[in-house]
């Protein structure tokens, strides 16, 4: 098993407008199958890092939507998390079918820290095939980011 670390580009990684906000997420990250296409053996996995959290900060929503269904391997699963917690926020579920992978929003996805980590999506094939063998698919990460570092000085 062979892991294969990337970074997701800057243009696939969007903050969302006050208006979209209002949906209870701060940050969108598109992620196509071309981007994970990678690693040639059955049960390898690919890390995108979707960018670095502040300082001081907490995530309380997270979901992702399959908004094309991942095609061209036996299974193949999405989580996302931190470089510290992989599955804090959403744990390992199938990205072979279009439709929605929700976090469950208790007190134990509320994740929290007080230094700065990674954000990552860890994609893994667990049977036959592999990611290089991707033909279609395409998802969207929607996380709310908080960042208690940036509180209004109210004196």
């Amino acid at each position: 098993m062979a892991d294969t670390a990337i970074t997701i580009s800057r243009s696939k990684a969007y903050n969302l407008s006050l208006h979209e906000q209002a949906r209870g997420f701060s940050h969108k990250f598109t992620i196509p199958y071309s981007d994970v296409a990678l690693g040639s053996g059955s049960t390898d996995t690919v890390t995108v890092t979707l960018g670095a959290l502040p300082a001081n900060w907490v995530i309380n929503n997270a979901l992702v939507n399959v908004s094309t269904a991942f095609a061209g391997t036996t299974a193949f699963t999405v989580q996302v998390g931190t470089t510290t917690a992989t599955t804090a926020l959403v744990t390992a579920q199938s990205v072979k079918t279009a439709g929605v992978l929700a976090g469950v929003p208790t007190t134990a996805t509320l994740v929290k820290a007080t230094a700065t980590t990674n954000l990552v999506a860890v994609f893994t094939n667990a049977t036959g095939g592999s990611p290089s063998a991707l033909t279609a698919g395409q998802l969207d990460i929607f996380v709310n980011i908080v960042n208690l570092g940036d509180s209004p000085n109210l004196g």
